[in-house]
């Protein structure tokens, strides 16, 4: 696993995919998230969510391994530190805009998978009581 804070250029990235093999990405997302900048669309009951980054990490795109998205603590799952897995990155609508889609797991899970080989249990978003008629 590489756990990536700071700037990466396509060619780090396609160096260390090349050295390292079988791999997963880990980009820390928490700030454009909770700033806003990185939306999650929720259904509950579903685990897959839909995703919409202005301003996203321009490399992104380089990574051939599978790319996972730390959002730390948020508020559109109630305060949860959740991590988000690109399954599909949809082609740029608007210069400097990232959609696409996903899975949502809670980071307790992701580090569970990562320390100990649980299999990973989506996080799946279910209705507040008020929303629900």
């Amino acid at each position: 696993m590489e756990l990536q804070y700071g700037f990466l250029s396509r060619l780090d990235i396609e160096f260390r995919e090349r050295v390292y093999g079988t791999m997963v990405w880990l980009f820390d997302a928490c700030e454009p998230h909770r700033k806003g900048r990185l939306r999650l669309g929720l259904t509950p009951g579903r685990s897959h969510v839909n995703f919409v980054w202005s301003r996203p990490r321009r490399t992104l795109d380089a990574c051939r391994r599978p790319v996972h998205l730390d959002l730390g603590e948020s508020a559109q799952v109630g305060g949860l530190h959740v991590v988000l897995r690109i399954n599909r990155r949809h082609p740029k609508q608007q210069p400097g805009r990232l959609s696409g889609s996903g899975v949502l797991y809670t980071a307790e899970a992701f580090h569970n998978w990562m320390a100990h080989g649980i299999p990973l249990t989506p996080f799946i978003h279910e209705a507040s009581d008020h929303a629900v008629a």
